[in-house]
């Protein structure tokens, strides 16, 4: 993109000394427009006698051509070439790391730039540029400030130098409404520029008939960029420096045959005629370097404009004037702040102490990128430039930023991939928006610390780690929509959508996400046969959360190991059931376990009996309080089990028999025994069951199935086992 920023940017020309006289006529025109700058030109002849030559001159020259007609793929392939021969000059291994930069292919580029930069140690373009390329690859991890819209004005050759005026967007392009009358840059091979206009809504969006700036101002060589007074009657732009006679007008070159760019002030601006009364010529101007690219304060007291007058720091500096009466002061370099050995250019001054710019020698992403730096009144200069970050800037060259009043939004060019080739214009709604997101537990709402919170949306992906109080804050592209996830140790990861669309400048966002704990509970259960202690033919599974909603129900395949995910802190009945068996019923509990990532597993067996006549079967989990006879409401689900099978079974006649623990005396035992037994008569009888069926019978402490030395040394769960009822299949 360098044909935008002078005519006569000096390019180094890589000459061998001499020019041998066996060189063909291909080369030698070649070699000649390359001098020239007719880079445009000079590329199909250098095509024809590079691709078999080891001369590196020649390869970096066509590299060079290529590089500055904006084409930085073909111009890296020649540079690769050219940068393997020894011979290679130092300076295109630095043009080799920009381009490769402009491509995105920053380690690549860091090194070939620490080659150059270790045989120009002092030259800190080197040393930024290598800084640029480390910040690039973290570029993803920081803030876009700001959304793009691309202009549908754009067409696949240039339009960039966007100023505003009275509700216009002034830009400047080599294609629509040229007056060139079919002339073409040799330098670029497309059409001179005009400056053109075209009306812009609130929206920053650019629509409507697209006319020149006025009548009088486009010539057929190039004009612009332009920027207006505060009132808008006032125009500063660039134009090729020409001169006009009374048989003749052309361009004027210097004693090297380069044409310079000069500035220009159109004042007395007659809306009626669309025209301006006088053009005058910058008082700086010179037929030996160039001015261009002027930018005025609003209060018109302050003039910023590039140049590669002598005594710069490298290609093209900024300099700053001061308005003395109807005139300028002489310019003044701006410091080594802000200008570098590369090319600092299209200045734009937002205010009396706020300056905008591109420039190639910052730490950046590739090509060119904008800066703002502010007035340091201490300094009597401008502070250190700060990079203005995605979406503005690009691996491409991003320049001539303008903005609208107020500074929420504004315009810029750049020849990054896009609908339309070339140099397109971009609005850039800059806007700040922030999202305030806090990750609380699910259970508990306490805030989570360190959680990987990741944002994601319109190329924009950021990570960041939520602080003490489960706290993110992240800045939002205006208009953008995300995806916010978030991610902790221990937990299962969440997300939520969030978009800006309508949101107003320095609004905040306030979210939520609450992580569930990623802890789970599972049971896993296999049916046997107790006596062969081998696989139930397809038994179902049965089980039911206490308290909760009615049971669930599996058929199970014979040997089936059966998972299910239980809750915390819940109990459940568990029990299988198989035409003529009976299945011992277990209570999971959940209770009481601690906890922690990942699933904690419980393992179990369901072991069922075939009903026999004269067969005893436990009734587990029917336990009662010490010296009590009353069906605890626990023991409810083992009975209500017994009343399905009684009724499934119609002529099923069953004896209940009931047993104590060792404490207490025989006859005592003994009578709390008959009544414990009586309360599941009672029980079953109560819910439709005829006594006919229901026989009962005490046993006391007689039957232990725990048998301790002593009563004394029985522990209370062996008594609690001891107190048991049973029942004994009477009849089928």
């Amino acid at each position: 993109m360098k044909h935008i920023l002078f005519l006569p940017v000096f390019v180094f020309v890589l000459f061998a000394g001499s020019v041998r006289a066996e060189r063909n006529k291909d080369l030698m025109k070649a070699d000649y427009l390359y001098s020239h700058l007719a880079y445009h030109e000079a590329i199909p002849y250098y095509e024809r006698v590079a691709g078999g030559s080891a001369d590196p001159l020649v390869l970096a020259r066509l590299g060079d051509c290529y590089r500055l007609t904006k084409a930085p793929q073909e111009a890296a392939a020649w540079y690769a070439k050219a940068v393997t021969i020894p011979a290679c000059p130092a300076v295109v291994k630095l043009h080799y790391g920009q381009m490769l930069m402009m491509l995105g292919r920053y380690d690549e580029a860091a090194d070939w730039l620490g080659q150059y930069h270790a045989a120009v140690p002092d030259e800190r373009r080197a040393a930024n540029l290598i800084e640029g390329c480390r910040q690039a690859k973290q570029l993803p991890q920081h803030a876009s400030d700001g959304s793009l819209s691309f202009l549908g004005f754009n067409t696949d050759r240039s339009e960039f130098g966007p100023s505003l005026r009275k509700g216009q967007l002034v830009f400047t392009a080599d294609t629509v409404l040229s007056a060139t009358g079919g002339k073409t840059d040799e330098w670029t091979g497309m059409p001179f520029y005009n400056i053109l206009t075209v009306p812009c809504g609130q929206d920053g969006l650019c629509t409507g008939e697209i006319k020149r700036v006025a009548a009088n101002i486009n010539t057929k060589f190039h004009d612009g960029p332009a920027v207006f007074s505060a009132d808008g009657s006032t125009m500063y732009f660039t134009r090729t420096n020409f001169t006009e006679k009374f048989l003749s007008r052309g361009a004027v070159p210097d004693q090297d045959g380069i044409v310079r760019l000069q500035i220009l002030t159109a004042t007395g601006y007659d809306e009626a005629a669309g025209r301006f009364e006088k053009i005058t010529s910058f008082p700086f101007n010179s037929k030996q370097y160039s001015t261009a690219h002027p930018t005025v304060s609003p209060g018109g007291n302050i003039l910023v404009f590039a140049s590669d007058m002598p005594g710069g720091s490298g290609g093209t500096d900024l300099y700053l004037c001061i308005k003395e009466g109807a005139g300028w002061s002489a310019p003044r370099n701006i410091g080594t702040t802000i200008n570098t050995e590369g090319d600092e250019m299209f200045p734009f001054l937002y205010d009396d102490r706020t300056l905008y710019f591109a420039s190639d020698g910052h730490p950046g992403l590739g090509g060119l990128d904008i800066y703002r730096a502010v007035w340091n009144d201490r300094e009597n200069g401008f502070g250190k430039p700060e990079h203005m970050g995605a979406p503005v800037n690009s691996s491409y060259d991003d320049m001539s930023l303008v903005l609208t009043a107020g500074g929420s939004g504004g315009y810029f060019a750049s020849n990054r991939p896009a609908p339309r080739k070339g140099d397109n214009i971009y609005f850039v709604n800059l806007e700040k928006i922030y999202l305030s997101l806090k990750v609380t537990d699910a259970e508990t709402s306490q805030p989570i610390y360190g959680a990987a919170v990741s944002l994601q949306g319109m190329g924009d992906r950021r990570t960041f780690t939520s602080d003490a109080a489960g706290h993110v804050m992240a800045q939002l592209q205006p208009q953008g929509r995300y995806v916010i996830g978030a991610t902790r140790a221990g937990y299962k990861p969440g997300s939520l959508e969030v978009t800006a669309t309508g949101i107003r400048k320095q609004d905040t966002l306030y979210r939520e996400i609450r992580l569930a704990p990623d802890f789970s509970i599972g049971y896993q259960v296999v049916v046997l046969d107790r006596a062969t202690r081998r696989p139930i033919e397809r038994p179902m599974l049965v089980w039911a959360r206490l308290g909760g909603a009615g049971p669930d129900t599996v058929m199970l395949g014979t040997g089936e190991a059966y998972s299910i995910t239980l809750d915390k802190d819940a109990r459940y009945h568990v029990y299988a059931v198989k035409d003529r068996y009976y299945s011992n019923e277990k209570i999971v509990s959940t209770v009481g376990i601690s906890r922690s990532a990942g699933t904690t597993m419980l393992y179990d067996t369901l072991f069922m009996k075939e009903l026999k006549t004269g067969e005893v079967y436990e009734i587990e989990n029917i336990y009662y309080d010490y010296d009590k006879a009353t069906i605890r409401e626990d023991a409810k689900p083992a009975l209500n089990r017994l009343l399905e099978l009684l009724r499934q079974y119609p002529a099923m006649q069953i004896q209940i028999n009931s047993h104590t623990d060792c404490r207490g005396s025989d006859a005592y035992n003994l009578r709390l025994s008959q009544a414990r037994a009586q309360s599941v008569i009672r029980y079953l009888q109560e819910r439709g069951i005829g006594k006919d069926r229901l026989l009962h019978k005490g046993f006391g402490e007689r039957m232990p199935v725990e048998r301790c030395t002593s009563c004394e040394r029985c522990t209370e769960q062996q008594h609690q086992r001891n107190r048991r009822t049973e029942f004994q299949v009477i009849a089928m």
